[in-house]
């Protein structure tokens, strides 16, 4: 959980400090899980599921508090004449939802009634007051009947809001002495490759994120596979990376010091699937503090945590050379599919070698493990545990 790192005019719009309410008290922070960092058969963001969320509370029109989370999401990049408005309400909440976005000039085709809301915080219950979740496209529609609901990846959720004007007690819904207006906000949902959405100039990232992707793609510039690492990717976990570093935050093995060295070896692990060096993790962190944290105001990473990213980078590259010496030269590539899936997330557990990067060290023996047993084993040993 940290103070918001957005860009300040947008932190000021959230606040609305621009705009005082009577009575008004704004709540800001940054939300960081790490629950699933990778999967089969590629990792993509999500990947740190870094959230930011604002809360009013006291009475605020609903085209007031929608005027400051546009604006805000303007401000942030996104291009707000693309979202459309799942909406989750009772008809009496509806209509006035309804009202509040077409005094704001939102054409009544971008607000679609929804039952459900792809990826809301499960306490946003509509019960409890109108509900919207803004979603924007994010690739090519897989079906013809694909659309803003959709959770096969054609559209993205960025942000969630509700108005909770009721509360339930003893199984009873009563109004709420103090109603609160909350908006939830994902960095990854303002994450998106260009050459989608009405002003994408194309060839890059059009997000938070953007400058220091960028960076990156320069720092993996020399990547000897095609492709190379996925920017983006390694942007969204160096950036959570240098937000826990920056706390004082060292690598460990409970707690948020767990968190930070998945996050630092999962920079690694994506540099070493595409044959980059492990010790170049430490640049991947520098371009993250001084692209993404240092322009929000924070003082540059002190000496001792560049200490620890290197004290970690040394021992990761530890567990890729010994992981890659058991895989070559324990005969388990001579084993039959099934029972050679099962090794591989079994070194995954016990050595902490990444999937990725046991399949690639499989391949280059000329042994081509079926991704469809190893993802099963992946699923099984996660329910398991």
């Amino acid at each position: 959980m940290f103070t918001s790192v957005a860009d300040a005019d947008w932190r000021r719009s959230l606040a609305g400090s621009s705009r005082p309410d009577a009575g008004g008290a704004v709540v800001l922070q940054w939300i960081l899980n790490t629950s699933r960092l990778a999967a089969l058969p590629s990792a993509s963001p999500p990947s740190a599921g870094r959230t930011v969320g604002a809360v009013w509370v006291g009475a605020r029109p609903y085209a007031a508090a929608l005027r400051d989370v546009m604006e805000a999401l303007g401000r942030s990049g996104t291009e707000v004449e693309e979202l459309t408005f799942l909406l989750s309400a009772e008809p009496e909440d509806a209509t006035r939802v309804r009202r509040g976005l077409l005094a704001l000039e939102i054409a009544r085709d971008r607000v679609v009634h929804s039952d459900r809301l792809p990826g809301a915080p499960s306490r946003m219950d509509p019960a409890l007051g109108p509900c919207l979740t803004l979603r924007r496209p994010s690739g090519a529609p897989l079906f013809a009947h694909c659309g803003p609901g959709c959770v096969c990846g054609c559209h993205a959720s960025v942000a969630h809001i509700q108005f909770v004007e009721r509360r339930a007690k003893a199984g009873r819904l009563t109004a709420a002495r103090q109603p609160l207006f909350e908006m939830v906000a994902s960095e990854h949902g303002l994450t998106r490759p260009d050459g989608i959405g009405p002003s994408a100039p194309g060839g890059g990232v059009s997000s938070l994120l953007a400058r220091l992707a960028a960076d990156i793609s320069a720092v993996t510039a020399d990547a000897p596979t095609e492709p190379g690492p996925s920017s983006v990717f390694l942007a969204d976990v160096s950036s959570a990376a240098v937000l826990l570093l920056g706390e004082g935050i060292a690598p460990g093995p409970r707690g948020r010091h767990h968190v930070l060295r998945r996050l630092i070896r999962t920079i690694g692990g994506e540099l070493a699937v595409h044959g980059i060096p492990v010790p170049l993790l430490s640049q991947v962190i520098d371009a993250a503090d001084a692209t993404y944290r240092i322009p929000a105001g924070f003082s540059p990473l002190s000496v001792r945590s560049r200490g620890h990213v290197r004290d970690e980078c040394a021992a990761f590259e530890r567990v890729v050379n010994r992981g890659r010496e058991y895989v070559m030269s324990s005969g388990l590539l001579s084993g039959g599919p099934n029972e050679l899936a099962r090794n591989l997330v079994r070194i995954r557990a016990e050595l902490g070698v990444p999937l990725g990067l046991s399949l690639r060290w499989c391949r280059e023996a000329g042994v081509e493990p079926p991704l469809a047993s190893v993802a099963f084993e992946d699923l099984r040993t996660r329910e398991d545990g």
